[in-house]
């Protein structure tokens, strides 16, 4: 429209006489744009659209552990009993930026080269936007199904850092773009998105925009200290105890669900095929309002269930394997080592983390059924294909961390998977290795398209598996961080430092870039009690393991696999 504003502003006004030759092409623009919607809503028989191609909804939360997925009934009836769990699905580097790069290329950390959350520290949303050439986001996922006929839609939480700059920016590719503007989207009531360029905000108009504006000081002038880290705080929130509105009808699971169902009851009425990527920000923590326990008031429990599930989990106890604040921690590396046992005031507050993690959980759910519904109702199930997973897991309490998920212990690296579609086996659950690079191999494969040249996908596809035609090969699955959260250290990070390692189908080791090693013995000791490196009977396993995960440090394509 903006090209035919120009136009009409221009040479038509200029040459125009009497305004009608104005009048003519305005309305002759109007009758070609009614024509062209019309297109768009036109019905498409059950089952058909341009080369028969299937929809693909990919639906992505936020933290989701697997055991999370008992909480949630639709994603159990719809998803699991009507397809495909994998059981060993894995994100290679378990951190929110790195493991959506992964999604969204195919490729792991070091080839992608999104080594971070933040831009500051070789991350996020503006590292992989500005990387030369067939690197940059033009040759990823979104583009690719574009190209291959496909509509595109994106809702929710995008990479970090997205919208820091500029909160009206479109990555390419997308038809529909409806995405939360960082740091906004760590608050569940008072945010701002970009829907289709434009900006709009719920909840607190002014305290959405200070958590945008802590974005923009920290992406333009990113601090090298906790000391500035805190400083960008107090700059961005005034008064530094005020925490937004909390609405029920702002709260941001099920505003952005909705969003997502009705893209997919918009898309049905065309004769393409979409793609839909949800990504919804829960069950992530509200990490804005909390500032790791520095801002006196914020609201509890973080994350906040929805007002109508407020209640609901208050009896559920939190999970305590045998991991759960571990009484001896002396074998760990030095970065946890060094951790005290959790007092009972801090597990407190973990069960009450955990319990409003479920109320966010249980929204998801929600959304979850209305896309669901809205598709039968269309005709449509099934014709989609359906991927439900999470970017990474979350610990809670185990090895003495009250609140992470950059470690590779077990309940951050693997996370929930779950396939349904035409030709996928109901209840049927595959025990082989899948890691998040093969997210973007696997929707190509279903929508018959293919990933421009100069990106060497690391994943494979996991669809003829699904559908049993052919069985999952054997890999050892790499591990790797390459960079910490921040370059500088915090109350809650100071753990969170870079690895690499390598997990196989007996062992798991753990290469620090502080020098420590850790080995476990996944079948003797799957809850990672006994770090065994240090065992002179372990000295040839150590040696092996350590040349195979510097070897898939380095690897790509064909060798990663």
């Amino acid at each position: 429209m903006r090209m035919y504003r120009r136009f009409f502003e221009g040479d038509v006004a200029r040459f125009a006489v009497g305004g009608t030759v104005a009048l003519a092409l305005l309305g002759l623009l109007m009758m070609v744009g009614a024509l062209h919607d019309k297109a768009w809503a036109a019905p498409r028989k059950h089952l058909s659209n341009i080369g028969g191609k299937p929809n693909i909804v990919l639906i992505q939360a936020d933290d989701l552990v697997r055991s999370d997925v008992r909480y949630m009934p639709n994603v159990q009836r719809f998803l699991a009993r009507g397809g495909t769990t994998f059981t060993n699905y894995n994100a290679p580097y378990p951190l929110c930026g790195p493991a959506r790069a992964s999604l969204l290329t195919g490729q792991l950390a070091h080839n992608n080269q999104v080594l971070a959350n933040f831009k500051a520290n070789d991350g996020g949303y503006y590292q992989l936007r500005d990387l030369p050439g067939r690197l940059s986001d033009q040759n990823s996922l979104a583009p690719w199904l574009h190209r291959a006929g496909y509509r595109t839609g994106f809702v929710g939480k995008f990479l970090n850092d997205y919208g820091t700059l500029d909160p009206t920016e479109i990555p390419p590719g997308w038809d529909s773009w409806k995405a939360l503007i960082d740091q906004s989207t760590y608050d569940y009531y008072n945010y701002a998105m970009n829907l289709n360029g434009r900006v709009r905000y719920w909840g607190d108009p002014a305290y959405a925009k200070a958590q945008m504006r802590l974005g923009s000081l920290a992406a333009n002038d990113a601090p090298t200290t906790f000391g500035e880290f805190l400083a960008l705080f107090h700059e961005a929130f005034d008064p530094w105890d005020y925490f937004g509105w909390q609405r029920p009808q702002d709260y941001t699971m099920d505003v952005n669900g909705r969003m997502a169902d009705q893209f997919v009851r918009n898309s049905v009425r065309s004769r393409k095929p979409f793609f839909l990527y949800y990504a919804t920000p829960g069950p992530h923590a509200e990490d804005t309002n909390h500032l790791q326990g520095l801002r006196p008031g914020a609201p509890d429990p973080d994350p906040r269930p929805p007002k109508r599930y407020e209640h609901t989990f208050d009896d559920v106890q939190l999970p305590r394997p045998p991991a759960f604040n571990e009484d001896d921690v002396s074998d760990k590396a030095s970065n946890v080592r060094d951790l005290a046992k959790l007092t009972d005031a801090q597990i407190e507050t973990v069960t009450a983390s955990y319990r409003g993690r479920l109320g966010a959980v249980k929204s998801i759910d929600d959304q979850v059924g209305k896309i669901v519904r809205t598709l039968k109702r269309s005709r449509e199930l099934g014709n989609t294909v359906i991927i439900f997973n999470s970017d990474n897991g979350y610990l809670q309490g185990e090895h003495r961390l009250a609140a992470s998920k950059f470690l590779p212990f077990e309940n951050s690296l693997r996370v929930p998977l779950i396939m349904r579609g035409p030709g996928i086996k109901a209840k049927r659950r595959i025990d082989g290795v899948s890691l998040d690079v093969d997210m973007a191999p696997t929707i190509l494969a279903a929508a018959r398209a293919k990933a421009r040249p100069g990106r060497v996908l690391d994943g494979i596809s996991l669809l003829a598996a699904a559908r049993k035609r052919k069985a999952l090969p054997h890999r050892d699955i790499p591990m790797e961080a390459e960079r910490p959260v921040f370059k500088f250290t915090t109350p809650l990070t100071k753990f969170d430092l870079p690895f690499y390692g390598v997990k196989t189908n007996r062992y798991k080791y753990v290469h620090w870039s502080f020098g420590d090693l850790e080995l476990y013995d996944m079948k003797k000791d799957p809850n990672e009690l006994n770090n065994i490196a240090s065992d002179p009977a372990m000295a040839g396993v150590v040696s092996k393991l350590e040349a195979k995960a510097a070897a898939l440090s380095k690897c790509k394509g064909r060798t990663c696999r």
